[in-house]
């Protein structure tokens, strides 16, 4: 959605030097940078313990100190629910307290898009894996 109309974010020009110059090295445009860092500032805010870091598979949102938010999700969907409690067991195998976990399910509840999306580039990459090792596997039986 773009907003149309509104008046210009008022911005010291020592921030948008700021805002340029990491534009460059991370290869975004400065307005879309903006709404990145925008969107990611208020989901933080909205949040707290939520942080957004950098990755081989781009930004994605995890726990203050410890795994990503699909990380504790995933966890919690391998846990079969009719013979354990999912979030003492994710608790238990973890080390995360309660708490971490249920803020990954309000985050995940709030932003299930952002998430489903990072669980399935992890299983796409699993797959991708997997099926180099079958090759692999075949061309050594080949000799």
């Amino acid at each position: 959605m773009v907003v149309t109309g509104a008046a210009p974010l008022p911005i010291s020009e020592e921030l948008a030097e700021r805002l340029r110059a990491e534009g460059e090295a991370s290869d975004q445009p400065p307005p879309v940078l903006a709404a990145s860092l925008l969107d990611e500032g208020l989901k933080t805010r909205q949040f707290p313990g939520i942080v957004y870091m950098d990755g081989p598979s781009g930004r994605r949102a995890s726990l203050a100190g410890g795994p990503d938010i699909w990380q504790v999700i995933k966890a919690l969907r391998s846990v079969p629910a009719d013979l354990y409690d999912p979030i003492e067991t994710v608790c238990i195998e973890s080390d995360l307290y309660e708490r971490q976990v249920n803020l990954a399910i309000q985050f995940y509840e709030s932003y299930p898009d952002e998430i489903e999306a990072k669980i399935a580039d992890d299983v796409a990459a699993g797959r991708l894996i997997d099926e180099m090792i079958a090759e692999r596997e075949r061309a050594i039986a080949l000799g």
